[in-house]
């Protein structure tokens, strides 16, 4: 079918070509009062440099004899078998005894970092049920449970069998067991 049939067909049948022209929307630049006004808000706001930029808010309550289990959306379910080996294969293990808040952030932040440079797969976290807390709280186990989970290099963990520590002991496996080559940047 040549140019002008296919023309002639269209029209016949009612279809016109629409001739519209593409819309360029100019990019909107703030004026220099509202560029002024942002930045006295930023230079009067009280910032605190977090050096390890995990959360230290006050976690959920944890049930100190609960024991933690998480596994990623993505990754595959039998890789839950692993933490289950005995004994656990720990490449890296901290204990968070008597720590801080704080400290603990400082420690697991640079377990995280360690993580990544050394490519390690199996690391153990002893983070305590909170017995010689203040209050009998379980804080730290609370926050080292939120900080694995926001971690993406962590694909799961769990607590430790009861030899080996119970529900104050975390084993985690990383991302280096699905992706030997650490893709990600």
């Amino acid at each position: 079918m040549s140019d002008d049939a296919f023309k002639t067909l269209m029209e016949e049948s009612g279809v016109r070509q629409l001739n519209k022209e593409p819309r360029i929307r100019p990019i909107k630049r703030p004026s220099r009062a509202a560029i002024a006004e942002a930045r006295n808000r930023a230079e009067d706001a009280d910032v605190m440099p977090a050096r390890h930029g995990l959360s230290t808010e006050d976690p959920p309550p944890a049930n100190p004899l609960k024991p933690l289990h998480y596994i990623a959306y993505d990754a595959d379910r039998h890789i839950a078998g692993l933490l289950d080996e005995l004994p656990f294969p720990a490449q890296l293990e901290i204990d968070l005894h008597g720590h801080t808040v704080e400290q603990a952030a400082t420690e697991v932040a640079h377990v995280f970092q360690l993580l990544r440079e050394k490519r390690l797969t199996h690391l153990r976290i002893v983070h305590g049920v909170g017995r010689h807390s203040a209050d009998g709280r379980a804080v730290l186990k609370g926050l080292v449970n939120r900080w694995l989970k926001n971690n993406p290099d962590i694909v799961a963990f769990s607590s430790a069998r009861r030899s080996d520590g119970g529900t104050g002991v975390v084993n985690i496996l990383t991302r280096g067991l699905m992706d030997d080559r650490w893709a990600r940047t």
